[in-house]
């Protein structure tokens, strides 16, 4: 997955801080765990899994 295909799939820009990455991330897995797609909810977390690598990559923040 590209960076900007998981920006697109979460919904942010290249300027949102890693809190509101992980603030829109647990929105969408959440909203498709509980009646949504496992197929959504798996493209959620690769797109979380992608951009933890980008921000560690560049030394922002701390990805947990």
């Amino acid at each position: 997955m590209t960076e900007q295909e998981a920006r697109q799939i979460l919904g942010v820009t290249e300027e949102t801080s890693w809190e509101e990455i992980m603030k829109k991330y647990d929105t969408l897995f959440e909203r498709n765990s509980k009646n949504g797609s496992f197929y959504i909810q798996s493209k959620v977390h690769r797109a979380k899994e992608c951009l933890e690598a980008v921000y560690q990559g560049k030394g922002e923040g701390t990805p947990t």
